[in-house]
């Protein structure tokens, strides 16, 4: 399984996602499962914002070697799930990718479950030029998120 995390720069809540995620699976001794992110809009090779360096780093994740890459077809073509973090960022990936329908979420909103959601609001939003609090509080909305993508997702298909 391949699961792609996509913001707009790939400079904090993609990379988050995506070091939460590996973090999480490292300690379930899952292998088979490849974890990535990119950006729609981002420049390559730029670093994560200090932010988000700074919000993950409590739960002893190193960031500073991530380095920002753009979302390509072949990202697309090879993944089983993609989540994206703003409704935004799923108008344009299922008009860019239309075939893709079937594994495109809102992060957040795959946390719906029947009748139940976590929140009105389905975005996280880009804590782009916000404070360390924010970012803080941006990490703990994808980490309850991607929590729920292992209890939904992964540990059914892990047998646990």
């Amino acid at each position: 399984m391949k699961i792609i995390f996509v913001c707009t720069g790939n400079s904090c809540r993609s990379p988050m996602a995506e070091a939460y995620l590996k973090k999480r699976l490292e300690e379930m001794g899952a292998k088979d499962i490849k974890v990535a992110s990119a950006g729609l809009l981002s420049l390559p090779d730029m670093p994560a914002t200090a932010e988000a360096i700074d919000a993950v780093k409590d739960e002893g994740i190193d960031l500073s070697g991530h380095r920002s890459k753009r979302l390509t077809d072949a990202d697309v073509n090879s993944a089983d799930l993609i989540f994206v973090m703003e409704y935004k960022h799923e108008e344009y990936m299922l008009s860019k990718y239309p075939k893709a329908r079937n594994k495109i979420y809102l992060l957040k909103e795959f946390k719906k479950i029947g009748d139940y959601y976590i929140s009105d609001e389905p975005d996280i939003t880009d804590p782009i030029a916000k404070d360390k609090d924010f970012y803080k509080k941006t990490f703990q909305v994808i980490k309850d998120a991607v929590e729920n993508i292992i209890k939904e997702v992964i540990q059914p298909k892990r047998g646990n």
